[in-house]
């Protein structure tokens, strides 16, 4: 109503007194009025793109599309009008009723620093007139880094050993026992074979197995097993093992290491926040082998 005065040509203070408002609450009403229509004619372009993102990926809600439009895009824009746009569109990701009910288990750690603790899982997909595909992926819950992963036709503890084997040496420049690693698993028949637990405990690795119907246990691995599912299984149809190695690899190290946006680590990647990260402490670290060199100094003169 105010809006609407003032756009007549009465003055702020006889509509104020008319109304028995304050006059600062006809001028915030009336700005308020002119932001929503801008917003409503930009509407059309930010539609547009998110059906855009959308199409790519149909399981992402509206916080996800909205971290993407901030934090890749560059829109300056706030979730609640995302949510409406994508809400008017019909564009929102239909939420299923949960009917599961367990009791509540102990919760799982909470790491402090990368290659402190790893989770290992699989899943498996199909590739017309070839079969099941099995892939393996170990996950660094610290900064969600997929550290290794292994594609393969069969799911044995080897395939297994070959995912761990590849995330040690591209996140262990001094070798895994130097950084007492725990490895959390289910109870599949993989990570609890003699060969497999033989082959960890030479890597000075730490297994660690999830309680039975504890689905909060390896949460971390399982969920982003379900994102990989939902951005490239689900959606790809491939016709070779070869291609289905060539798009996991590039999913991976590209779509998600590199680029997918994490709420839990600030909207950063994987690859930002580990590097972030490695920026900070840095510091610490270095002043950290000092003191130790001049111990070692300090102790070999006394000697």
């Amino acid at each position: 109503m105010a809006s609407e005065l003032l756009k007549e040509g009465y003055k702020a203070t006889d509509v104020a007194r008319a109304l028995r408002i304050s006059r600062s609450n006809c001028y915030s009403n009336s700005h308020s009025a002119n932001v929503q229509q801008c917003e409503r004619a930009d509407d059309k372009h930010i539609l547009e793109r998110i059906k855009s993102i959308t199409s790519e990926h149909p399981f992402w809600g509206y916080r996800r599309v909205w971290a993407w439009l901030k934090h890749r895009d560059g829109y300056l824009i706030n979730r609640k009008r995302v949510y409406r746009i994508m809400k008017e569109n019909a564009l929102l990701v239909v939420q299923r009723p949960k009917k599961a009910k367990r009791t509540p288990q102990k919760s799982k750690p909470k790491p402090i620093r990368p290659r402190e603790w790893w989770g290992i899982d699989m899943t498996k997909f199909m590739i017309p007139n070839l079969g099941w595909v099995y892939l393996v992926i170990v996950l660094d819950w610290f900064n969600k880094k997929i550290v290794g992963y292994n594609v393969g036709l069969r799911s044995r503890s080897k395939e297994w050993r070959d995912a761990m084997e590849m995330a040690v040496m591209k996140e262990c420049s001094y070798g895994s026992r130097e950084e007492s690693i725990a490895l959390v698993s289910d109870n599949g028949s993989q990570p609890t074979s003699l060969s497999f637990m033989k082959d960890m405990a030479i890597l000075g690795l730490k297994q660690v197995f999830t309680s039975y119907d504890n689905p909060k246990g390896n949460a971390d691995t399982e969920r982003v097993m379900r994102t990989l599912k939902e951005e490239l299984l689900w959606l790809e149809e491939f016709e070779s093992l070869e291609e289905a190695r060539q798009k996991i690899s590039s999913w991976i190290e590209v779509d998600y290491n590199l680029m997918y946006v994490h709420s839990a680590l600030g909207y950063m990647s994987p690859e930002e926040f580990d590097r972030k990260w490695c920026e900070v402490n840095s510091t610490s670290i270095r002043q950290s082998l000092r003191d130790t060199e001049q111990v070692k100094e300090t102790l070999s003169y006394l000697s």
